[in-house]
């Protein structure tokens, strides 16, 4: 009786919920991949009236459409590149969505094969539908993040999220999310009611309140989805916090320890018949090396040759802007930490640069001059690099070689972030898989830092020449659009 009377208080005294926002994001979760199907099946049509119209049935030309965007829509959910709405074109999804597109291309050319289709018109169609179909989805994409950006800008699609828990599993999951500025969530703060265990501000976040708090504003519609970040022995706490936000209208997620969680998908070796997870191995090696060997030197020599015109261009404006060399050198450190010297076009004064990364540049810099904030702004300034990438200093891709000495937050960068000096596993890059993600420019902060090692790692863990490649072809559009952080 005492617990019903209970209940019947708690939802007499209990914040009414509020009305749903406008736009329900988890209703356009689908846009993505709807998006590029509907794209995918326009373009065989449009591209078939254009060029195969006559030449192939039209019973033909439909069966071949429905088939290829069945296996598209097969090959696409599986590779999950068209998961979530984002305000920000990311890498990894046109990557896998072109995969997606030449796997249907590539079963529909051996389709057209077998079945005996005449073969001049439908390889005609089949590349240009190819073509179409990709530009098309990029195209969509484009203006999807563009509609999604400015729907973040009004406050419509924000997740408003709000975690439990500040000890270290808490604190390191908002260090994680204060670094990610292209997230579409919106991270309210944190609850915690052990005052002295918790302080009541973790990078830039706020202590709310305890559990009262949380369920207040869990129910009364200020939150979205709340997640827990307690360690797996607090499992009764979890069961606790849970069934207290049963009712309310949130999503409940449980974050795992993230450095726990970095092990769950490596792989397994036995040494002496006894399974071990391998936690770290060697990024690159046997013919992985000569592949990487010959492709830096080729590509890099070619572009030498062909960029030379440039190269005399570039040297003459710096000469006739400021007094000084044309080139700067400066000692990093490469592959297994060991010193280089490394070479760019000058792009400050002469007696403003800097033997270490003392002070990075920054918006608006005086030390910059005019030459050299166009040849920062265009990334030319790292044209010299090819003379490292052939001399062995460093690679076309790999990660971006800090100057020694560099700080964030008053702290030297392998001091400020945990698994930093993994970066040097692989030899530095002149691009990477950071850069294209949009990570270039001043790192001022620990959360910026932490974000670039995030994806230096991965891409040290994930290396493969069809990567390099990748990264190389994605490289000129990442410096075209996201070119509002190199100063």
């Amino acid at each position: 009786m005492g617990t019903q009377y209970q209940m019947m208080l708690n939802e007499q005294y209990r914040p009414a919920t509020a009305a749903p926002r406008s736009w329900d994001l988890r209703a356009f979760h689908r846009l993505p991949v709807l998006g590029d199907i509907g794209c995918f099946v326009l373009s065989g049509f449009a591209t078939y009236a254009y060029i195969a119209n006559g030449a192939i049935g039209t019973t033909w030309a439909t069966g071949l459409i429905l088939i290829g965007a069945l296996v598209f829509t097969l090959a696409l959910e599986g590779s999950r590149a068209s998961e979530t709405l984002t305000s920000k074109i990311q890498p990894k999804s046109i990557r896998l969505l072109v995969q997606s597109t030449f796997v249907a291309f590539a079963l529909l050319a051996i389709t057209v094969i077998v079945v005996g289709i005449d073969q001049t018109a439908a390889r005609s169609w089949l590349i240009t539908w190819f073509a179409f179909a990709v530009a098309v989805s990029i195209s969509y994409r484009l203006i999807l993040s563009f509609v999604v950006r400015a729907a973040l800008r009004g406050g419509k699609l924000n997740r408003r999220i709000a975690v439990y828990g500040g000890d270290e599993i808490g604190a390191s999951l908002l260090e994680y999310f204060s670094a990610d500025e292209g997230s579409r969530a919106q991270i309210l703060g944190f609850y915690d009611e052990r005052r002295d265990r918790v302080p009541d501000h973790i990078v830039g976040y706020t202590r709310l309140g305890g559990l009262d708090a949380l369920e207040a504003a869990a129910f009364s519609g200020q939150i979205d989805e709340v997640v827990i970040a307690l360690p797996l022995s607090a499992s009764s706490r979890v069961g606790e916090i849970t069934n207290r936000l049963a009712d309310a209208p949130v999503t409940i997620l449980v974050a795992p320890d993230l450095k726990i969680l970095q092990l769950f998908d490596r792989p397994i070796e036995e040494v002496f018949g006894v399974p071990m997870l391998q936690a770290m191995n060697q990024p690159i090696e046997g013919w992985g090396r000569i592949v990487k060997f010959l492709q830096d030197r080729l590509i890099a020599g070619l572009i030498l040759i062909l960029a030379s015109p440039l190269f005399l261009a570039i040297a003459i404006a710096i000469k006739l802007s400021s007094k000084g060399p044309v080139i700067f050198r400066q000692t990093r450190r490469g592959w297994n930490g060991s010193a280089f010297e490394i070479l760019k076009f000058r792009t400050m004064r002469v007696e403003a640069a800097q033997s270490e990364g003392l002070e990075q540049a920054h918006r608006d810099d005086p030390r910059v001059t005019t030459v050299g904030w166009f040849l920062r702004r265009t990334s030319f300034d790292e044209l010299p690099q090819l003379i490292n990438v052939l001399r062995g200093d460093m690679s076309l891709v790999g990660p971006r070689p800090h100057a020694m000495g560099t700080r964030a937050e008053g702290r030297l960068f392998e001091e400020s972030v945990e698994d930093y000096m993994r970066r040097y596993r692989v030899k530095p890059g002149m691009t990477g898989w950071a850069q294209v993600h949009g990570w270039r420019g001043e790192t001022d902060s620990v959360g910026k830092l932490a974000m670039r090692v995030r994806y230096d790692i991965e891409y040290t863990e994930n290396w493969s020449l069809w990567l390099d490649l990748y990264i190389l072809m994605i490289t000129p559009l990442a410096l075209l659009f996201r070119s509002h952080n190199a100063y």
